[in-house]
């Protein structure tokens, strides 16, 4: 038998005939087989075989260990290791791009590092010197002291001089602006009552106190809740009180009553007395500087039932709530013994306490209106005025926070609003200090 071996097979792929004498059962000789590193195929005989082609021109042929040609092969499957690879990364960019929170998780990454590569870059950045003169103030703005760019800074005394003269240079620059300062008044001035007025109100505009207002003006003076719109009002121009002379009046009288001095009334040119022993003429006007009246408080005169306390009447606890919600237009004050808080027509208004209704009707009533009076059987009682509508009648125990009514503008009133008052013993005292 000879043997040629294949130059491109190497020395174990080498071509044999078959043995004349072998029999059918014998076993043919094989090798074992070890499955290829880069995924080649079996080829015939079970086999591996790599795809080898012949050199060109070469018309030696491919056979088997065996001898057998080799039958023509299909062209080689793909690397294994890249395949699943690829597959793999197709798999990952399509989850990344279905997941909706890894944009926005991305999104914030690259907003973080672009903060940070901004505050990296303004680290480095190098700001201009600034060099401030005082080049431009007067030198005896600097005490006497010259500054210039290329001065250097000297050592300030220790007695402190140049450091005065230093903090006087150091001022707000002057803005030209001209105040013209009104004359003080000195007549009386007539006012017209407006929607919405108060006598605090009014008072304030001119700045004066505003029992000056009442004391000046005799409809309002023992009630500033008869201030009515239209109304003309003698506003003098400081605070104090101006009398109308009656028979039998003399200067020093009228500076005992108002708690003033003789001097003061004759100083003021518009009463035009000459001096203290100066006659007084009957109807004119005398206006008292600082001068002062006591306060009366103005009584509930209409003719309504008052009502006994009920067997069942409830007892308040001493402890109020607000009646009612809003602004507050008009505040506790010596002419005002209330507060009076405005709002709109028909807002509820409640009981600041438990008790039993003392008087419930409407009227003029002195200017309050239609209103309601409780007593709360502590020695309080509480006064609801120019009220809208009326809810309970008199001799009716309520409690806490029952609606009583709403809010009006009825009897003497430039609004709509809610006249409050809370008295012990009969006496009015401020809502503010038991209204929480």
């Amino acid at each position: 038998m000879s043997s040629d071996a294949n130059p491109l097979l190497g020395s174990s792929y080498s071509s044999r005939s078959a043995h004349p004498s072998s029999s059918g059962n014998q076993e043919s000789e094989t090798t074992p087989y070890r499955p290829h590193p880069l995924g080649v195929g079996r080829m015939n005989g079970g086999r591996e075989a790599a795809p080898l082609a012949a050199p060109s021109g070469s018309s030696v042929a491919l056979q088997t260990p065996f001898g057998a040609p080799v039958e023509e092969m299909e062209p080689a499957a793909p690397v294994g290791i890249v395949g699943p690879f690829v597959q793999g990364l197709q798999e990952q960019i399509s989850h990344f791009l279905s997941d909706q929170v890894t944009p926005l998780r991305l999104a914030g990454h690259l907003a973080v590092l672009a903060v940070g590569a901004t505050i990296l870059i303004l680290s480095q950045v190098q700001l201009p010197e600034w060099n401030i003169t005082l080049d431009a103030l007067p030198n005896n703005a600097l005490g006497g002291i010259t500054i210039s760019a290329d001065a250097k800074p000297a050592a300030l005394p220790k007695n402190g001089v140049g450091s005065e003269a230093m903090s006087d240079a150091l001022q707000r620059s002057a803005i030209p602006f001209t105040a013209v300062q009104e004359a003080p008044r000195a007549a009386i001035e007539q006012y017209t009552v407006k929607a919405g007025d108060t006598v605090l109100a009014i008072a304030a505009r001119f700045g004066l106190q505003p029992e000056t207002v009442m004391w000046a003006n005799t409809a309002i003076e023992q009630n500033p809740d008869r201030l009515a719109i239209g109304d003309q009002l003698n506003i003098l121009p400081f605070d104090g009180v101006l009398h109308v002379v009656k028979p039998g009046d003399t200067l020093s009288g009228l500076a005992a009553k108002y708690k003033t001095d003789v001097q003061k009334i004759v100083d003021y040119a518009p009463n035009n007395l000459a001096d203290a022993t100066a006659a007084l003429v009957i109807g004119s006007q005398i206006v008292a500087p600082g001068g002062s009246k006591p306060f009366i408080a103005p009584p509930i005169n209409a003719p309504l039932q008052r009502a006994e306390a009920p067997a069942d009447a409830a007892v308040g606890s001493g402890s109020f709530s607000w009646p009612t919600s809003g602004n507050v237009t008009q505040q506790f004050w010596g002419g005002h013994r209330a507060i009076d808080v405005g709002s709109w027509v028909g807002a509820p208004v409640k009981s600041a306490d438990s008790g039993y209704v003392v008087e419930a009707g409407g009227g003029w009533n002195g200017g309050y209106g239609n209103h309601v009076l409780v007593d709360h059987g502590n020695g309080f009682t509480t006064l609801y005025a120019h009220l809208n509508s009326i809810f309970v009648r008199p001799g009716e125990s309520i409690s806490r926070g029952q609606q009583v009514g709403t809010v009006g503008n009825t009897g003497n009133s430039t609004g709509p609003h809610l006249h409050f008052e809370i008295r012990y013993q009969g006496v009015a005292r401020n809502p503010f200090n038991w209204l929480p």
